[in-house]
């Protein structure tokens, strides 16, 4: 389930500061204001000329700008930071086109006040900085906090990332000095993948705080939060509390292993101590899958499809949380010695539509424990959370009024979730859901965003609609609602596949890893599967090409990786064509090289041309063939520059 969010109202925090238009530099507490385009054209060269402390403010308009560093302790802003108009932030716009906009060095950076898009780890962060009251849009990666990040993260909204709207590789140890860093006031909407993603890493003794509070998360295709566990006790301690997520296929999902694709398995190999408690979990799949050691306290866990927890630990405690009308069982694989107690089964939490405020019958209110005690470990809610004689159950504190997370005006549109259509059945129903608490009328139409050929959309104004498939390929759509100027969409994809069953590869720490070509996602076009005769069960898959299909043949891998690395790809390949067979690679929806294939009747090692640089993640590698026939047994992604396979 993927939802938008049309228009969230919360309290913000503004620096009024007086501003004459037309002066170019201006004085403000021993710092200088510099403007784009008045004092100079670019925002690379702006940066360039500033100092420590300098505020660089952007005129409105639409910079097209990309992989500038920033090393020193500069504020880049829009209008905004001087006049306190919102309006400035949608009218400054930074499309980086796909690539980094700013590397970022220097601890004590702002970036707020901007409308960000079409980047890709668009904000790469290896520095304590400030990220507040920005706009990201269809970004991979919108906030990237590298090794040595970390710092302030807050009232930004950010919808349709391309895989997580914030990444978090934060790293302390001799080389790299990650900090603390503190979440909150955030609205992330329909991310490809998680709404915040954390890797643990395997260094000991890093100690890092990471506090995760009084965010809405919507619609994430995989998790909510996702912390990544390497399997080593890192002395990390999270605190994840007054958060709503909603929609997502878990809200909390922990992970062992390294692995990024979420599979709802746990991280029972996961020390760390997380605390989670007054949550909101709503309407996912899961509500949390958790580690060894969780202390989840004052939770709604909530009309979560397959269930409450799943797989917490021995060292785990699971007290004063309300669970109702969940799909599965509210405990699931919950370790016998798991402290439970004082937790609140099959009553109505009775929450606002909108808000997801308690309303004033709610069971929640006053329901909740300030204090619990787990050994040495002490979670005491913060006074400013409770405002009666105890704090609420829930993300949202009846009475609070703008201190607390609050949903208003929601119009929330549904594409409903990822499919995969298997040729030779060349049609399936798209269903689209609207959902709106204000009661306005809008009109709503089904369009073809990319794909490889046409297709027809039987009745694109109805929520339901046939679809009708010509070329197999890989199809995006887009479900709109509209009235007036104001319109909210959300997107779905179809995979119209010749086979597959959407395996996954994850590679290994060695600097050489093989993959077999017979262990692909899914083909798409004229591709066949040919028994290795000299080998039993080996297979080798052969690319055709397709005169109906202009794209040609596609074999399609899903590839992890728990690294940032530099990979050159070796291909054990033949052709049988009378020429030279080219074939194409895309990584992460990127041409990144090619492969020429000469026609022979052995197989031969040919090396890609171009490298791939990765980062952790399950990302797509793409191989297409379009003449002739070539054919491939194995793949092998080394970081040996030197390596020659045998």
């Amino acid at each position: 389930m993927k939802k938008t969010l049309f228009f969230i109202l919360m309290s913000f925090a503004f620096i009024s500061i007086k501003c004459i238009a037309d002066e170019p530099v201006l004085e403000l507490e021993n710092r200088k204001i510099i403007k784009v385009p008045n004092d100079f054209p670019s925002i690379a060269q702006a940066i360039e000329n500033a100092q420590n402390g300098d505020w660089i403010i952007l005129a409105p308009g639409e910079y097209f700008e990309s992989e500038i560093e920033i090393n020193k302790a500069i504020t880049v802003s829009s209008e905004w930071k001087l006049t306190k108009d919102e309006s400035k932030i949608e009218q400054t716009i930074i499309d980086s086109e796909d690539k980094i906009l700013f590397s970022i060095h220097a601890d004590g950076v702002e970036i707020s006040g901007l409308k960000i898009i079409n980047g890709n780890h668009t904000l790469d962060v290896e520095a304590k900085v400030s990220i507040i009251h920005n706009r990201f849009k269809d970004n991979l990666d919108g906030m990237s906090f590298e090794s040595g990040g970390g710092g302030y993260v807050a009232y930004n909204y950010a919808e349709n990332d391309r895989d997580d709207p914030l990444d978090i590789d934060i790293i302390k140890n001799d080389e790299d000095n990650g900090t603390d860093i503190l979440v909150e006031h955030n609205t992330f909407i329909n991310s490809n993948d998680d709404g915040i993603e954390i890797r643990l890493f395997t260094y000991p003794n890093q100690n890092i705080n990471y506090t995760i509070r009084e965010n809405i998360i919507i619609g994430s295709k995989k998790t909510g939060i996702q912390l990544i566990s390497y399997d080593e006790y890192t002395g990390k301690v999270f605190h994840i509390h007054n958060n709503i997520i909603t929609g997502c296929m878990v809200g909390l999902g922990c992970m062992d292993g390294s692995g990024t694709q979420e599979d709802l398995t746990g991280a029972l190999k996961m020390d760390e101590l997380v605390y989670l408690y007054n949550n909101t979990l709503v309407g996912n799949k899961m509500g949390a899958t958790g580690g060894k050691n969780m202390v989840a306290v004052n939770n709604v866990v909530a009309e979560n499809e397959l269930g409450g927890f799943k797989l917490f630990g021995a060292s785990s405690a699971i007290v004063n949380n309300l669970f109702y009308q969940n799909g599965g069982d509210d405990f699931i694989e919950i370790n016998k010695a798991a402290k439970k107690s004082e937790n609140t089964f099959s009553i109505d939490p009775l929450l606002e539509n909108v808000s997801y405020a308690p309303n004033e019958k709610s069971p929640c209110i006053d329901a909740g424990v300030a204090k619990y005690v787990k050994g040495i470990d002490v979670l005491e809610i913060p006074s400013e959370y409770i405002f009666g004689s105890a704090p609420d159950i829930g993300a949202v504190e009846y009475g609070a009024g703008n201190k607390s997370v609050s949903l208003q005006n929601q119009l929330i549109v549904d594409a409903g979730e990822d499919m995969v259509l298997v040729s030779p059945v060349s049609q399936l129903v798209l269903k689209g859901k609207i959902r709106d608490d204000a009661g306005r009328i809008f009109s709503s139409a089904w369009n073809l965003k990319s794909g490889p050929g046409e297709v027809e959309i039987l009745n694109s104004r109805e929520m339901e609609t046939k679809v009708v498939f010509e070329k197999q390929g890989i199809y995006q759509f887009s479900f709109t609602c509209s009235e007036g100027k104001i319109f909210v969409l959300d997107y779905v994809t179809i995979k119209y596949i010749n086979e597959g069953e959407g395996k996954q590869l994850f590679l290994k720490e060695e600097t050489n890893n093989f993959i077999e070509v017979e262990d692909f996602s899914y083909s798409y076009g004229k591709v066949d599967k040919i028994d290795d005769k000299s080998v039993a069960g080996n297979k080798y898959i052969s690319l055709n090409e397709d005169k109906k299909n202009t794209f040609g043949s596609i074999l399609e891998f899903s590839i992890g990786m728990a690294e940032t690395n530099e990979y050159e790809m070796w291909f054990l390949a033949k052709s049988q064509s009378s020429n030279k067979n080219i074939l194409h690679v895309n990584f992460n929806n990127k041409l990144v090289g090619e492969i020429p294939v000469s026609k022979s009747k052995d197989f031969q090692w040919v090396k890609m041309s171009g490298k791939i640089l990765a980062n952790p993640g399950q990302w797509s590698l793409l191989i297409s063939n379009i003449s002739g026939k070539a054919i491939i047994d194995k793949i092998v992604f080394t970081k040996d520059s030197g390596f020659i396979p045998d």
